[in-house]
């Protein structure tokens, strides 16, 4: 990747990433690094704490402050609007919201259950389907794809760009593997940046196909967290069942221009 490439045109791609990692990292260095002060000023780092959902959302703040710099209030509620693009075919909702799940299920079935939550009654069921939605989706995907897609869209072929915003995403996760009390730190880092590649092409073809719609990535980020987190499909396991689905929808579908 070329940093010419990425600065062109007045480009505002690293300024984004640098804060984004700066804001995610910042808040991971301190965890880590200073762990006492960190507990007695903040308490535990857990995936539901307030500083961690901070150091999630990174990606959509980053999107908003530099939006709203570069082009104003306008630029902003057109950003936003990608959140809540929602007319598309329903065949885009079904794929998401039940092949995926679907998936995960099978996955479980075979691999073995591994669920991350206490389900055992409602209210905990209700706060875990919330947490993974606030912790992951609506933290990252208006920053990521709303943003950051769009741009390398306009530089790279959908493969490229999906590989480069991949592998970003993918690394941008590396503090939680150092924190004990957060799920990543139980997975094996390449297979997990593997699994973050294949994602962003699935991603990416969603995101495509429904206009540039942030919503249906959104959803199919939550599925995915919801397989393996509710279902309990082990991430290994599922993540070489999605790399099925993304060699796929790269070899058939050519209207989309993969490599061009």
């Amino acid at each position: 990747m070329s940093s010419n490439s990425i600065r062109s045109r007045g480009d505002v791609l690293v300024p984004f990433f640098i804060l984004t990692f700066a804001i995610t990292w910042g808040l991971g260095a301190f965890a880590i690094f200073f762990p006492g002060q960190f507990q007695a000023l903040f308490g535990e780092l857990t995936g539901s704490s307030p500083l961690f959902i901070l150091a999630v959302a990174a990606p959509t703040i980053s999107a908003t402050i530099l939006t709203l710099a570069r082009e104003g209030w306008s630029g902003l509620g057109a950003l936003y609007a990608r959140l809540i693009r929602w007319r598309f075919g329903l065949q885009w909702y079904a794929l998401v919201l039940i092949g995926i799940p679907v998936l995960g299920w099978l996955t479980s079935r075979v691999a073995g259950p591994d669920p991350q939550y206490d389900l055992s009654t409602p209210a905990l069921l209700f706060s875990a389907l919330l947490n993974l939605l606030i912790t992951g989706p609506l933290g990252e995907e208006l920053g990521w794809r709303g943003f950051a897609l769009p741009r390398l869209l306009k530089r790279f072929s959908p493969f490229v760009a999906s590989l480069i915003l991949g592998a970003i995403w993918g690394v941008w996760h590396l503090p939680a593997f150092f924190v004990s009390t957060l799920v990543q730190s139980s997975i094996f880092l390449p297979i997990f940046l593997f699994g973050a590649l294949c994602t962003s092409i699935l991603v990416t073809w969603t995101f495509q196909r429904t206009g540039g719609s942030v919503l249906i990535t959104v959803l199919l980020h939550y599925m995915f967290n919801f397989s393996l987190s509710v279902l309990g499909a082990p991430f290994p396991a599922l993540t070489l069942v999605m790399l099925a689905p993304a060699v796929l929808v790269v070899v058939l579908d050519k209207r989309l221009g993969w490599f061009q």
